[in-house]
């Protein structure tokens, strides 16, 4: 079974990375225990404060992958590394490796037998995937005009529900979920909903801002 599950995952790890870069809920909605936020406008000026002034992120993460077709979840874990203002270095450690990087328009994977490297630039699907990505990491996807926002939050948590405008991303995604801490307004979990109903959910964890990362984090060995 572990293999099969090992199989399954490698075959989506590339659309869940390009989608991505967390309590699920599959419909589009008021999520239980939360309220429509009473002042929209202060929850995104501090958003957009913090995120201006986040220059790095080094991030530890707990991936839980759920498909219709499967009872058990998978569950991946890595490190997120972010440099501001388009680096990130996806690397995942369990149950296998395989390293995405994002840098100057550029993205490189290496998934431990072969490496690659795309265009972003020439493509405009991966090209909005990767400001999705950046903005998702950041929190500030409040900007995208790809999507409808509608913000929720409790005593603790700010959620967001995004749903993409755009016809591509459509195709896709049903919903993204970011879900926001008011000690610090960064983003602690992310989800990330397909038209299937199937969703990745991502757990930040460990979370150092604006820590010096090596440059040659953002280059594939």
């Amino acid at each position: 079974m572990i293999i099969q599950l090992s199989s399954i995952y490698k075959k989506t790890i590339l659309l869940d990375l390009l989608l991505l870069l967390l309590l699920p809920f599959a419909v589009i909605g008021q999520p239980e225990g939360y309220k429509l936020a009473s002042d929209p406008g202060f929850i995104t000026k501090k958003i957009n404060e913090v995120s201006a002034s986040t220059n790095s992120i080094n991030s530890q993460f707990i991936q839980e992958k759920n498909l219709s077709f499967i009872k058990e979840k998978i569950i991946s874990k890595g490190i997120l590394l972010y440099q501001k203002p388009d680096k990130l270095r996806l690397e995942y450690a369990e149950p296998f490796t395989y390293i995405l990087i994002m840098n100057g328009g550029r993205m490189m994977t290496d998934n431990g037998d072969k490496k690659s490297e795309y265009d972003l630039k020439s493509n405009k699907m991966f090209s909005e995937i990767n400001n999705l990505i950046i903005s998702s990491v950041k929190g500030n996807i409040l900007d995208n005009p790809d999507f409808k926002s509608a913000i929720y939050e409790n005593a603790e948590i700010i959620y967001i529900n995004l749903t993409p405008l755009n016809k591509e991303l459509n195709k896709y995604i049903k919903t993204i979920g970011l879900y926001i801490s008011k000690k610090d307004y960064n983003v602690s979990e992310l989800q990330i909903t397909e038209q299937s109903d199937d969703y990745t959910l991502i757990r930040f964890t460990n979370k150092v801002i604006n820590e010096e990362i090596p440059p040659a984090s953002f280059n594939l060995q």
